[in-house]
């Protein structure tokens, strides 16, 4: 047996057999040291132009999975073995998976547009369908935003993308509206001085592109309703709109300026 063996052993062969593994296995290292360098250059550039730390990280994966799918490809090819089944294979596989995950079609679809499209970004405070809170995260699936409170609200991308968004931070300034309620019988006109004067002396109010202005707005049914306007850096809107509440609810009540209640007048009749 060991005779037959060795007349049918050939070492032009063996050589070309390993000759092919050290192709392939070349193929592998060089095809990942390319890879990597492809990565580390599409970082830099995403660090340069600033792109969104969700779509960078989206990009970065598929590329990655792109990349070591032609490269594992072209390994085979140099061993040998045809790649067409195993596409054929993969493509069947493809289409299982797509029709038994339908459903999640829709959000990954959702994920690529919210990415590509940047309808917002990550640390943007946004609202959708109701639900508010910062961008933490988004994926491919889901966008996950931390509310004030400190809880993590998961949304679908597919009902992200198809509902009314609201970015409060995609605006460097905002205007802050708030409605003051004075009785009939007080002093609009002194109402309106002291709102004034408590916006124009706090630090977070900007004058740019309006000036802060106090309007009698409605004469409701127990009140006269005076709006303020005034503007204000987008991350200031809130701590603004506390102070001024606290502070003009101050001076009113010095200034015997009242804040009515609703109010129901019965009459009996004998």
């Amino acid at each position: 047996m060991w005779d037959k063996l060795l007349e049918n052993f050939s070492w032009a062969s063996v050589l070309a057999m390993l000759f092919t593994l050290l192709k392939a296995g070349l193929i592998l290292l060089i095809g990942h040291f390319i890879a990597a360098l492809i990565l580390k250059l599409m970082t830099k550039s995403f660090k340069r132009i600033k792109v969104d730390l969700s779509l960078e990280k989206f990009l970065l994966k598929t590329v990655n999975i792109g990349l070591h799918i032609i490269i594992i490809l072209s390994a085979l090819n140099a061993l040998g073995i045809s790649t067409t089944g195993l596409l054929a294979a993969l493509s069947g596989a493809v289409v299982a998976v797509a029709l038994a995950l339908k459903d999640s079609l829709g959000s990954i679809a959702g994920g690529i547009i919210i990415l590509l499209t940047r309808r917002f970004e990550t640390g943007d405070y946004i609202e959708i369908d109701g639900v508010s809170g910062t961008v933490a995260q988004v994926d491919l699936m889901h966008t996950t935003l931390k509310t004030s409170d400190n809880r993590h609200i998961v949304i679908p991308n597919g009902t992200a993308v198809n509902s009314r968004i609201v970015d409060y931070s995609r605006e460097k300034d905002r205007r802050l509206d708030i409605v003051f309620q004075i009785g009939y019988d007080d002093d609009a006109e002194k109402a309106k001085e002291i709102i004034l004067e408590t916006v124009n002396g706090h630090p977070m109010v900007i004058y740019e592109p309006e000036q802060p202005s106090a309007r009698v707005t409605a004469l409701s049914a127990n009140s006269v309703d005076i709006t303020l306007k005034v503007w204000c850096e987008s991350v200031n809107l809130q701590q603004l709109k506390s102070d001024l509440l606290e502070e003009i609810k101050k001076r009113f009540d010095k200034n015997g300026i009242s804040i009515p209640y609703n109010q129901l007048d019965v009459h009996i009749d004998k």
